[in-house]
């Protein structure tokens, strides 16, 4: 079968280069494992979902030498992948995020702190989940991306503002200076009041420690193991000055004052170490638990015989737009302008001649081997080498040195076979759709085609690149153009193409026997097995995940946001 896989190769190899020029490079097959040296790109055509180890990004990726993974992405991509606000916020809200998360990744980008990317996809930065975010429900959020498209906070030369945010200040923010002293002063990032951040329920807190946790907790550190057992805590300063601090004393009459932050930092770390079945604590609505231990420096103490209590307001940085504040504002009436103003500083959006077109995203921390696939062909290439041609399915490429080894799926050498197209059930939902199936033996760009009894293809569709195994998809009697087909015989074929490019599959017919359909929206006559009706393509469950993660477990993430 190899021999014969082989000479079917070259036969089209060479019939493909009498009618469209040169050969292609013997990477085209993508059957064999390759070693390569330098920065790897991975790309595929217009619209091309391309997943890295589950998570499906637009765009291109890049593989480099000191096994950093990045994705190249249109900004506007970009910013619909950023994960920081649910997608079900009023929408005003959601503008004001779109601008400020566009804003902080072109002043990521002028500001050229990361090596080789712009900007990271944590939190160290701005969440970034990709496609995921729309995919995820999220078509709101890419709503308000759109709305806003190319609109950013400039300073007077034209310059990005650092449009920081957070989530919830507790009712006033902090001037950028108070909490980021390397970064100074800006006009722009002033501590507010921010009474419309009641809408969090992170306004509030309240977090109780026994007092044998309390004092196993003061006992892990190196200077406040002192104080154990502890028997008094006062904060110096108000509960809105990040530089307070807190003054504990023990039994014994020990002393050891220590800064909020720090104190804060100190506390969520042990505590969840040490007591992960107790912390974090539920929030006040009791629908999930804090984001951390201790969810930001503003909180007072109070020791009881049994307890210590920490009352605290907030979480997060607390400089710059509070989302909750935004969301709170929005549900009040207020513009996406209006909401951007009274952050930062007055300023409001405009549109950006220097924006940038695209980002440079790092993708986490450095990795030794990552699995790479997409719902269409895959190009590899290595500077101006095209390293494979067309991958189709899971790559798996692993770093050695400086080097990348890319490996294809089980089972790339195969050629490929495709069952005969057929119905899987008499199913109608009132006589609307009929199912087929087919079952492949190795990965394959697998289409949907319809032609009527002369031969004329109606219905063309992709449906990207699946495994191994049985694939099913949904015909609505609809043509490409979106409307009803007329009553008569129908060949509806699943089509499966291999990495050569070469298409197989054998058509089952459908037949329309009587009915007159009377249009898009009103309903239709019977049809035969399945009767008639309208819609679109509906790929099933199963097949969905095959189709869109490309065979790769699709790895959910929890994303950070203060819903």
């Amino acid at each position: 079968m190899a021999e014969r896989r082989r000479r079917a190769l070259l036969l089209a190899a060479v019939v493909a280069g009498l009618l469209a020029g040169p050969l292609p490079s013997p990477a085209a097959a993508a059957t064999e494992p390759v070693t390569v040296a330098g920065v790897l790109r991975v790309s595929g055509a217009p619209g091309t979902l391309i997943a890295v180890d589950g998570r499906r990004y637009r765009g291109s990726i890049e593989l480099r030498p000191d096994g950093r993974v990045v994705n190249d992405v249109p900004i506007e991509d970009y910013v619909e992948g950023v994960a920081e606000m649910p997608s079900r916020w009023p929408m005003a809200a959601l503008e004001a995020q779109a601008v400020a998360a566009r804003t902080y990744a072109w002043w990521s980008a002028r500001a050229g702190t990361h090596d080789g990317y712009d900007i990271c996809d944590s939190t160290a930065c701005q969440v970034y989940r990709g496609a995921e975010v729309v995919l995820d429900d999220g078509q709101r959020w890419a709503a308000a991306v759109a709305a806003t498209a190319g609109q950013a906070l400039i300073d007077d030369d034209g310059s990005p503002i650092l449009a920081r945010y957070f989530s919830t200040s507790g009712g006033r923010t902090y001037a950028n200076q108070d909490v980021f002293p390397a970064t100074g002063a800006h006009d722009h990032l002033v501590a507010i009041d921010d009474p419309y951040d009641a809408a969090s329920p992170y306004h509030r807190w309240e977090v109780p420690f026994p007092r044998e946790v309390f004092d196993e907790i003061l006992s892990r550190g190196e200077r406040l193991s002192a104080v154990v057992p502890v028997s008094d805590i006062a904060r110096t300063g108000a509960v809105d000055d990040p530089s307070a601090t807190f003054v504990v004393r023990g039994g014994d009459g020990a002393r050891v004052e220590v800064g909020a932050v720090e104190f804060r930092r100190f506390l969520s770390s042990v505590a969840v170490d040490r007591f992960p079945e107790r912390y974090p604590t539920r929030r006040a609505d009791g629908l999930r638990p804090l984001p951390s231990a201790v969810p930001s420096s503003r909180f007072t103490v109070t020791l009881t015989d049994t307890e210590v209590v920490l009352s605290g307001r907030g979480w997060g940085h607390g400089v710059g737009m509070g989302q909750y504040g935004a969301r709170g504002r929005a549900a009040d009436g207020h513009t996406a302008e209006e909401i951007l103003a009274a952050y930062y500083g007055g300023l409001t959006a405009v549109t950006a001649d220097d924006l940038p077109d695209r980002v440079r995203v790092g993708l986490g921390a450095t990795r030794e081997q990552v699995v790479i696939g997409g719902d269409r062909p895959l190009e590899i290439t290595a500077g101006d080498e095209v390293v494979v041609e067309r991958a189709l399915g899971p790559w798996t490429a692993t770093r050695t040195g400086d080097r990348w080894r890319l490996v294809p799926p089980d089972g790339a050498d195969r050629e490929l076979e495709v069952a005969p197209t057929r119905l899987v059930e008499a199913m109608s939902r009132q006589g609307e759709v009929v199912a087929v199936e087919t079952d492949l033996n190795a990965h394959a760009v697998l289409h949907l085609e319809v032609r009527d009894d002369t031969g004329e293809v109606v219905r063309a569709e992709h449906l990207g690149v699946v495994e191994p195994g049985r694939h099913a998809a949904r015909w609505h009697y609809r043509d490409d153009a979106g409307g009803v087909v007329a009553a008569g015989s129908y060949r509806v074929a699943l089509i499966g193409e291999d990495a050569a490019g070469g298409r197989t599959g054998t058509p089952v017919t459908v037949q329309l026997d009587t009915g007159v359909l009377s249009g898009p929206d009103e309903g239709a006559g019977p049809w035969a097995p399945s009767g008639g009706g309208s819609g679109t393509l509906v790929v099933t469950a199963a097949a969905l995940l095959s189709l869109l993660l490309v065979g790769l477990l699709l790895t959910r993430t929890t994303r950070r946001t203060p819903s």
